[in-house]
This record gives structure tokens, sequence and C-alpha cells, in this order.
């Protein structure tokens, strides 16, 4: 089995891809062993993936899709208001499954039991999330996924059998 971990970017800075501040707790979680580290084209992505997996080996347009930017679904507040938009608009619903694909893909680069890092965008994590763990039938609640926080995924031969929600206490 393989195991994703899917996080947003840390908190991003004006004049460099990070503030001092998203690079102090990007470096915190680093230590875990990762098979392989992507990251969306961005920059704030790009160095988030270095800090916490100790490199980048590639990027990953696939974690930056087309769709008019992060905010393209409106604010959303909650995991609520989320699931709420994947049961109401089939483009929503759409974009949750590309997404959920791109990351099988990733997760299929490395073998059984390996750890991949990839690293993407609020608004672009939340919906597919959701829509996995309905099809898992695992509730989730709670606020939109903050700075450094989204999900570990695991894979028994390319099919998704597990979700663990990443949050982090006192998120910036």
């Amino acid at each position: 089995m393989s195991v994703l971990e899917v996080r947003r970017h840390a908190e991003r800075g004006l004049s460099s891809a990070l503030t001092p501040r998203g690079e102090a707790t990007a470096r915190a979680l680093a230590g875990v062993r990762y098979a392989l580290v992507v990251a969306s084209p961005l920059e704030r992505a790009k160095r988030t993936a270095e800090l916490v997996g100790g490199r980048l080996d590639a990027t990953e347009p696939g974690l930056l899709p087309d769709i008019g930017g992060a905010g393209a679904f409106g604010p959303m507040a909650t995991l609520a208001d989320w699931r709420a938009l994947l049961h109401s608009d089939p483009k929503a619903r759409a974009f949750a499954h590309e997404q959920l694909a791109t990351w099988a893909r990733i997760a299929a680069r490395v073998g059984p039991k390996e750890r991949v890092l990839a690293v993407s965008h609020g608004g672009l994590i939340d919906l597919p999330i959701v829509a996995l763990a309905e099809e898992l039938g695992v509730t989730v609640d709670g606020p939109s996924f903050a700075n450094l926080e989204g999900a570990r995924i695991t894979y028994d031969k390319k099919r998704r059998t597990t979700i663990e929600l990443l949050r982090r206490r006192g998120a910036e």
C-alpha cells in the first residue's frame, strides 16, 4: 500500500514564496522519509515541498489545474460548504474526480509501503478530500484546510482505501 500525503502550501509571502513563519512551520513538519516529493508549479508549493520533504523531485502541473484560481468555487469556510457544493454543482464534482485521478497517478509512481508528499493549494484540495471521504464512508467536518493541512490517503493496488485528515493545532 502506498501512502499519499496531500497538503496545502505553507503561509505565502508577499515578496517571497513563503513568510518567515510559513518557512518555520513547514520546517517543523520535516523528518518523514518520502520516496517521492512533488508540488504544483507555483513557488510557494515548491518551497513548502522542499522544506517538509527535504527536497523536490518534480513539479506536477495536475496539482494546479486551470479552473480560474483557488477561489473559483467561491468562499468556502467549512468542509460542510465544500460538501454542499459537491452535491449541487456537476462541475465541482467533475473537478474533484479529476484531482483524485491525479493523486492516484502520483501515488502509483512509488512502490508498496512507500510515501509520497504532494503540495498543492487551498481551494484545490478541499473538494477532492470531501469527495473521497464520502466515497469511503468517512465523515469529515470542520473548517476548510489551513496552510500545511490536508489528508493522508492509503492506496491498495491503485484503489483508495483510507483517508486521514492532517490538521495542525494553532494553524497559521
